[in-house]
Parts: C-alpha cells; structure tokens; sequence
C-alpha cells in the first residue's frame, strides 16, 4: 500500500473514532420531558430558570448535559437531568448517557438570581432507584456529596451557570445554553 494510501487510511479512520467516540458523549433526549409555562406572577428570574438547558461540563471526559426545568414556583421545580456517556476507566467510576427527573429540586432566588439545587448521583445503577428515572432530589444540608447547582441571572436569562460537587472536593462547572 502507497504511503498516501495509508495515510488516507488512516486519516478516514481517526476521524471515524473521533466522530464515534463525540456521538457517544451525548445527553439522551427525554421525549417525556414537558415544559410547563411558569405562572406569571412568580419574580422574573425564577420564571426564568423555566425550559430546557444544554452545555458539556469542565472535565477532561467534556461530559455533555441537558436539564429540562420542567416546572417551576417560588420554593421548588421539577426537572429532567439527562447527561452523555463519560468513562473514567482509570479510576473505578463509569457513567452511560441516561437521565433522572428530579422531583423536588430546591429553588432559591434574591437579587435578580434563581438557584435550582438538586442531589442525585448520576451513575448510580437504575435498580438502585427501584428500576424509576425518578428521584426525590432532596438537598440534606449535612451530606452536600453529589450536588448539582444551577444558577440564571435575570440580567442574562438565556445563559445558566452550574457546578457540580462529587465526593469530598471534585467541582465541575458548566454554563447552559436555553435552547427553549
């Protein structure tokens, strides 16, 4: 084979894995997620955490992210945290694309900015949650493992801002685009 051939070769197959392994990454989409409209007497920024949400996370695995708020008041909400497929095979932590509605998410709000606050651990095995997608998403103030924080200003209300905190110190950071 010509050494053009073969770099040929394998220039179609490097991008074929790349392309592979990018699909792979990918948030499902939840095709039960249904945005309900916020009522309107709430303050602007909580209505504005309302819709569905999408960005990758800061880690070296550029872990995708979706987060539908499905709804919303002055004390909680409703929301379908879906995320892609990352794998951490030299540590023991392996995590495919799924998602969890969390049922109860905490919602705070003060100065132009909304908070949704959630816990849940992603990769936690489904028959762990009783074979459901659902999740009480309950924050217990002495155990803040596996949070998840959302934040919208009111002043940028198509742009939300997040971390994320496993175990005792590992944060990620993450900021959303409203695609809706």
């Amino acid at each position: 084979m010509g050494k053009r051939r073969l770099l040929l070769v394998l220039t179609i197959a490097v991008i074929a894995g790349l392309a592979a392994v990018c699909s792979a990454q990918k948030a499902p989409a939840v095709p039960s997620a249904a945005i309900v409209p916020p009522d309107p007497s709430l303050p602007d920024e909580v209505k504005a955490l309302s819709g569905t949400w999408t960005g990758r996370w800061n880690s070296r695995w550029d872990w995708d992210c979706t987060l539908y708020v499905e709804k919303v008041d002055k004390e909680s909400a409703q929301v379908v945290h879906s995320w892609g497929e990352y794998d951490t095979s030299k540590r023991s932590c392996h995590c495919a694309p799924d998602w969890r509605r969390v049922r109860k998410a905490k919602v705070t709000y003060s100065e132009g900015q909304a908070t949704i606050e959630f816990m849940t651990r992603p990769y936690r095995p489904l028959d762990e949650l009783q074979s459901s997608h659902m999740v009480s998403g309950s924050v217990d103030p002495s155990k803040k493992r596996y949070t998840f924080t959302f934040t919208v200003d009111k002043n940028e209300p198509a742009l939300m801002k997040g971390h994320f905190v496993s175990g005792n110190a590992s944060q990620l950071r993450i900021e959303m685009r409203k695609i809706d």
